[in-house]
This record gives structure tokens, C-alpha cells and sequence, in this order.
């Protein structure tokens, strides 16, 4: 009895404690499983979520990814990224704010202390201090062991050639953002690959067309210009400028003028540049051949309005020469056979009344009349009365010279693709010879450099303010190509209001001012582009003209 009753507590005692084992140790186990979940999540709060958006006092600090890089056609970086910090504050950690704010002011000088007190006082769990700092700056805090100051590894956008391509690539703002040009159009995909956006521009000749816009500008006392190159058969822009403009490294205010892309954002009057678009069409439509004649001889009456020529020749002009001696009677009177319906049809057809497509989004609509009247009719044969930019400019101008295929223009390197057929190969080539013999007998010989067989027109608009005309204030552009036997580049320039110097004698046109700056241009970007200057040797242009089928 006795051996049986204690071998039966045994067993229970025994079970009993096994029950306790087990429980105590899946309490344990239980502990310690919240335990690690409670360490994991602490590790996230104090490492992960103090700059993400998973807790109140960080929700305001951005999240930094790398951008690309942004290089030009040869692979030369214009936009990158380096590696820098960031400090800000957690204003509930700070022990002694006083004694804080005067340490944080003797290492940044520029600060407020009393502004710096104020915001750190505040009940905000997040403050930035100050962005992208120096190494020697980051060192200073370190050196100063202010509790609640931390960093943040950070990005800042760099462009080494500074004010060289301002209005192309643009910029970002203090977080890498894109704000501006090719920064902001290209932004999401800069920041979600890191593939570099390769641009059709090179630097060394947009180099030479800033340098050369610039002394223009300096030699006319211009407010400024615009400078453009164009690959005629792709449409790829190797040089694009806008004078004033900025440097990109530096957050300056967004609204500033230096901002203002003259280049695409602008809308202005031709002038006589638009007497290009206005004899192709005439040719085009068969209304006239280069050597029918009109009489040029007296000013043309329109209703209460009368034209004049600037030096006017006083004789019967054929087109060749109205191209030749800028005539504004003789293009009224080409207009006037074609009449404004076919005129404001051929505008349309090229090109110039849509909008010009670019990567840019700071590019302008063209601005003309409707209704389309004969007195519009007339004006815009000669570049008044239409409006567009620059790049709309010069973009259907090398249409016209492209054996009338018309390319979108772009600013990323791409191969050759088709374009848009605008007019007859017969009409370009004809505009070919009528825009090299300008050059070389006409009032654009200024434009001439030895070798390169250089082709254009210039043009002449009185600026406009409160839309009144402003009298002797001009926006004077040339619109040129070259070599013309085979037109590869186009060049266009516009200066903003030039004054005339003694060695214009006086005068302000477009012929002696945007003029020899265009051929400087040329002079300097011929051989940089591998184009081979000629030995001499050029085709009698009058004949071709004769003998063109």
C-alpha cells in the first residue's frame, strides 16, 4: 500500500513539474519574441523611419536618391552628383537650447541666432539647419557635440561649365529636384535610372557661340541675344544660347530675367528673315520664277498704311534681287499675286503656325492674325504682323533647306529619322542659290567667311511695348547655313535692341550688327564641326538658278 501511494505521487509530482517546465518555458519564449519584435521595431523608428515618412516628427524630410548624369554628344558631363550632408534638428532631444544656437552660430556665421532660437522653440520634431555642407563645415559640428543636431547623407547637383549650358539643362532645386530645361522634362527618369541623358549639344561649340554672341553683344550694346546652331539633316541642336543667362549651381530666384529662355520662350517679328518663308512659297506655288520682275520703283499704298524700302534701288526688282536688296515693296507685291488665303495655307503647311515641338517645356506658340486680311497678307510677307521664336525660326528655315524635309528639332543625340515633307526639292535648291548670292552681292555680306560658302537673310523688326511699335529699337536676327552647295548647319542670331556705333556708320539693321556676329560664329564653329573649307572653287549660283529644273 504505502510502496504504491508514493509511487503515485511520484508520478504526479513528476508530471507536475514537466506542466511547469513547459509553461515557463513558452512564457519565456513568448518574452522573448516580443522582446525581439520591440528591438526591431525601435531599430526602425531611431534608423530607418528618422528620414522616411513612417513617423510624425520625419515626415517632412525629403528622401534623397541619386540622379543620372546629364552629358553632352561626346560623353562630356555637363550635370552630376556628389555626395555631401545635410543638418537638421530634432528640437525635443536639445538639452541647453541657448548654449545649442550660440555653438551652431559661431560655426555658420550666416545664421540668425535670434531666427535659429525661435525655430528650434517651436514644437516641430524636425528642423533643417543648414543643406549640403562641407566637409570641413560637418567636421566644425561634429567637433562641437550638440545633442539633437544629426546629419543626412545627401546629394547635391553639380554643373562644372557653370553658366555654359544654363538654359538647356536648367537646374533643380535645393532637394534634386528638376526645375528647369532638360533637369525638369527628363526628372523621373533621372532619378529612376542611372543611364545618363546624352544631349545632341557640344560643348566646345557651345563654347565658341557663347563667346562670340557675347562680344557681339558687348561691341552693339545689345540687352542681350540668342544664339542657335542646328544639324540640318537630324535636327539635333549643337548650340544653344540665351544672353543674359545664370548659373545653375547657384538657387537663384526662378523668376529672375536671366531665367527667360530668348531662344524658345520669346515671340518675335521676323523682319526680313521672313521674306525666306515668303519667296519659297511663291516659287513653290509657281506663282513666280527667281527672275520675274516687279516694280519696285515707288512706295506701295495699302488702305491709310504706306511701304517703303530702307535704301530702296527705285527700279523693277526680280526676285532674285528683292531677296538680294531686301525689298519690302517688291515682297508685298509677291504676296499680293498669291493673295492671303494660299499665303496663310503655305504658312500652315510648313510649319510656322503650330507650335514647334522640342524637349524643352518653356517653348512659345506663334502668335498671327485672324483673320488673315490682304493688309496682314502684306505685312507678314516682310515679318511684321507674325510672331514666333527662335528655335520655330530656324527649324523650318532648314526645312526649306533640307530638300524641303522638315525635322523636329531636339536637344537629345539621335540618328537621322524622317521627316516632314514641307515643299519641292526644286524650291529648296532654288532658296539655296537666292540665300548664297544675299551673302555674297547682297545686304548680308558681312556674313561671309572664306571657304564655307555662307547663305542667309537677315532681318529687321521694331520692338513692340504695350502693342505699340517702339521707334529705333529693334530685335535684329540673321537666319544662315552653310555650305550652301550642300547645306549642313544652320545658324541663327538675334540681338536685343543693338545700338549703332561708327563702325556701322550710324545704322542699326540687322545687316551690320546679328550679321557679321553670325559669321563670326561660323568662323569659329567651321572647323570644330569638321566642315571642310572650300579652295575657291563655287558654282556660278545665277546659272544654277537659270538652269534649275
Amino acid at each position: 500500500m504505502h510502496s504504491g501511494l508514493g509511487s503515485n505521487f511520484y508520478s504526479l509530482s513528476t508530471r507536475a513539474l514537466k506542466i511547469a517546465k513547459q509553461r515557463t518555458l513558452f512564457a519565456v519564449s513568448v518574452f522573448f519574441i516580443l522582446f525581439c519584435l520591440l528591438i526591431c521595431r525601435l531599430a526602425q523608428i531611431m534608423i530607418f523611419d528618422v528620414h522616411g515618412k513612417g513617423n510624425s516628427w520625419g515626415q517632412n524630410t525629403p528622401t534623397f536618391v541619386s540622379r543620372a548624369d546629364i552629358v553632352d554628344r561626346n560623353g562630356a558631363i555637363v550635370a552630376t552628383s556628389l555626395p555631401t550632408v545635410s543638418l537638421y534638428a530634432c528640437p525635443h532631444e536639445i538639452i541647453n537650447l541657448k548654449e545649442s544656437v550660440e555653438k551652431i552660430g559661431n560655426v555658420f556665421r550666416e545664421i540668425n541666432k535670434n531666427e535659429l532660437m525661435k525655430r528650434l522653440s517651436s514644437s516641430k520634431k524636425f528642423i533643417w539647419i543648414k543643406r549640403h555642407l562641407s566637409p570641413s563645415q560637418e567636421q566644425s559640428v561634429l567637433n562641437q557635440g550638440i545633442p539633437g543636431m544629426h546629419f543626412l547623407r545627401t546629394e547635391r547637383r553639380v554643373y562644372p561649365d557653370k553658366n555654359l549650358l544654363a538654359h538647356v539643362v536648367g537646374g533643380t532645386d535645393i532637394d534634386n529636384v528638376g526645375i528647369s530645361g532638360i533637369e525638369k522634362v527628363f526628372d523621373q527618369s533621372l532619378r529612376e535610372s542611372t543611364n545618363p541623358i546624352a544631349l545632341s549639344v557640344d560643348t566646345k561649340v557651345q563654347h565658341a557661340v557663347r563667346d562670340e554672341l557675347q562680344k557681339g553683344i558687348a561691341e552693339f550694346s545689345a540687352l542681350g541675344g540668342a544664339a542657335i546652331v542646328m544639324e540640318i539633316a537630324t535636327g539635333e541642336i549643337r548650340a544653344l544660347v540665351s544672353l543674359p543667362d545664370f548659373d545653375p549651381n547657384k538657387n537663384s530666384d526662378p523668376q529672375a530675367k536671366e531665367r527667360f529662355n530668348l531662344v524658345t520662350s520669346s515671340a518675335i517679328e521676323p523682319g526680313s528673315s521672313a521674306k525666306i518663308f515668303n519667296t519659297a512659297m511663291a516659287l513653290e506655288y509657281g506663282a513666280v520664277t527667281p527672275f520675274t520682275k516687279f516694280d519696285a520703283r515707288f512706295p506701295l499704298k495699302v488702305g491709310k498704311y504706306t511701304i517703303h524700302d530702307f535704301r530702296g534701288k527705285g527700279m523693277l526688282l526680280s526676285v532674285e534681287e528683292i531677296m538680294k536688296y531686301s525689298s519690302n515693296i517688291g515682297s508685298a507685291k509677291i504676296a499680293m499675286k498669291v493673295g492671303p488665303t494660299a499665303q496663310k495655307k503655305f504658312f500652315k503647311r510648313i510649319g510656322l503656325l503650330d507650335m514647334v515641338s522640342c524637349e524643352l517645356c518653356e517653348t512659345q506658340r506663334p502668335l498671327y492674325p485672324s483673320p488673315w486680311s490682304e493688309l496682314n497678307s502684306i505685312t507678314i510677307a516682310f515679318g511684321h504682323g507674325i510672331a514666333f521664336s527662335p528655335l520655330h525660326l530656324i527649324t523650318v528655315a532648314s526645312g526649306i533647306l533640307n530638300n524641303g524635309i522638315l525635322n523636329a528639332p531636339t536637344l537629345l543625340k539621335r540618328q537621322a529619322i524622317p521627316g516632314r515633307k514641307i515643299l519641292s526639292a526644286k524650291t529648296s535648291n532654288q532658296m539655296k542659290a537666292l540665300m548664297r548670292i544675299n551673302v555674297l552681292e547682297g545686304t548680308n555680306r558681312l556674313a561671309e567667311v572664306a571657304g564655307y560658302m555662307v547663305g542667309g537673310k537677315s532681318g529687321t523688326a521694331e520692338k513692340q511695348k504695350g502693342g505699340r511699335y517702339l521707334k529705333n529699337v529693334n530685335y535684329n536676327g540673321f537666319m544662315g547655313a552653310f555650305p550652301m552647295t550642300n547645306p549642313k548647319y544652320a545658324v541663327y542670331v538675334l540681338l536685343d535692341d543693338p545700338k549703332a556705333t561708327s563702325k556701322t556708320h550710324g545704322y542699326r539693321a540687322s545687316g551690320w550688327n546679328a550679321t557679321p556676329t553670325a559669321g563670326n560664329i561660323i568662323r569659329r564653329i567651321g572647323p570644330i564641326l569638321g566642315v571642310t573649307a572650300s579652295n575657291g572653287h563655287e558654282p556660278d549660283w545665277h546659272d544654277l538658278l537659270r538652269n534649275m529644273k
